[in-house]
């Protein structure tokens, strides 16, 4: 067995089993025999006290040698009880079986999640420790460390991990065969997000002791740096367009790399010109490498916050703040929100389809703090045809904003979709 997937577009929506939840399961198995399946039936069991299984049974069928299927059109259904604690761990027993054939799989589900763990074993500790503030100040919840593997909490219970292990001299290196790379690894098979900064953890420490991640984090690996970091641009088209940062770490010694596979440019270094941030979306998880210390940026105006990047990079890997947004749950027929362009200077569109039979429809805008800037009056609009409303960039007052990260919230009946714009100068 690959993995397993949980799906609760009917609950929050956020991939996780969550107290008083319930959600469809899904498993992804690979036929590494030499025979072919041609009705590979499934099921799981359990005897966990908090959480209970509605619908144990999952039917593959054909399944070819060396193939790999997801039971996405038979998932099985577990709930878990409102009481169960946040971090418990819950363990299951998946038997497959075709014309006499039978395997067994042992799983098991964390219920409940933190949005982030940073672990920050860097000598100079300021980066982990401000990544840390700025996302509490955020209304992200988690736990920071500087020890990864005492930790009593499984990984698998935080949404996202940010790693910080420094820049010459006062570096951390996580070595190969170390159980820290392994536990790191294992997160991002199980589907995690990770962030991970380090001056050297891409090129020099990779070819010397250090755990190679650039395969993972979707990076090719270029030039161990030198002095010379800064200006951080961001890169259009990406969830840091319009950013632009001064550097003011302990050392301008940064590694240099470029995408590769599936990772994609999200920073360059202006002067003399070099890439030095990559994002990847790899499928079932999510990464972002850089070789400089976010926490060492400098703020500047508008979207080039320390703050607005932190957002953008737990937006990209689908965390998403309490208080800030909550994630729809969306009936078949929720409208869709769409917006453009995004980011905006003077006008954003924002539009959204036809909606039948809602009681209590409202669009609103909050700024990153999760106040309230902006609502629109829609009670002349007939909602039985596509609608659709610009914004200029104003509050209620017709005061113009300052130039951020905002999020713009549909409400229908008890429904919510919220998604991000950027508004610069």
């Amino acid at each position: 067995m690959l993995r397993t997937t949980i799906y609760d577009a009917g609950g929050d929506n956020d991939g996780c089993l969550d107290p008083g939840e319930a959600v469809d399961l899904t498993a992804t198995l690979r036929n590494v025999g030499g025979v072919e399946f041609n009705n590979l039936t499934t099921t799981i069991e359990g005897s966990d006290p908090y959480v209970t299984i509605s619908d144990n049974s999952g039917n593959f069928g054909y399944l070819a040698v060396d193939s790999i299927k997801e039971n996405t059109n038979d998932p099985y259904v577990v709930s878990a009880s409102s009481s169960t604690p946040i971090g418990h761990r819950a363990e299951f027993i998946l038997i497959a079986a075709d014309n006499g054939f039978v395997d067994t799989f042992d799983f098991n589900l964390v219920v409940g999640s933190y949005d982030y763990l940073v672990w920050n074993p860097d000598p100079t500790p300021s980066s982990g420790e401000i990544i840390d503030s700025i996302l509490m100040s955020l209304g992200f919840t988690g736990d920071y460390s500087t020890d990864l593997i005492s930790r009593n909490t499984e990984l698998d219970v935080y949404k996202a991990i940010f790693v910080c292990v420094g820049v010459y001299p006062n570096k951390y290196i996580i070595e190969r065969t170390s159980d820290e790379a392994n536990a790191l690894v294992d997160y991002l098979f199980n589907g995690g997000r990770m962030y991970l900064e380090g001056g050297d953890v891409w090129c020099y420490d990779a070819l010397q002791s250090g755990y190679n991640f650039n395969a993972l984090f979707g990076i090719d690996p270029v030039a161990d740096g030198t002095g010379d970091m800064g200006p951080v641009i961001g890169q259009s088209g990406t969830f840091t367009g319009g950013m632009n940062f001064m550097y003011q770490g302990e050392n301008m010694y940064m590694d240099r790399i470029a995408p590769g596979g599936t990772g994609f440019l999200i920073f360059r270094d202006s002067i003399p010109g070099y890439d030095c941030g990559v994002a990847n979306d790899a499928g079932w998880y999510k990464t972002v490498g850089t070789s400089f210390e976010l926490g060492e940026l400098v703020d500047g105006g508008g979207v080039s916050t320390k703050a607005a990047l932190l957002d953008s990079i737990m937006h990209f890997f689908d965390v998403f703040a309490t208080g800030v947004e909550e994630i729809a749950k969306f009936d078949v027929d929720f409208p869709i929100l769409k917006l453009y362009p995004n980011p905006f200077s003077k006008l954003i569109n924002i539009s959204f389809g036809k909606v039948h039979g809602a009681k209590g429809i409202g669009l609103k805008i909050y700024d990153i703090s999760g106040r309230l800037v902006k609502s629109f009056l829609l009670s002349t609009f007939d909602f039985s045809l596509p609608t659709s409303v610009v914004w200029n960039g104003t509050d209620d007052r017709g005061i113009s904003l300052p130039a951020g990260v905002y999020f713009v919230h549909l409400e229908v009946d008890n429904h919510k979709q919220v998604k991000k714009i950027i508004l610069v100068e």
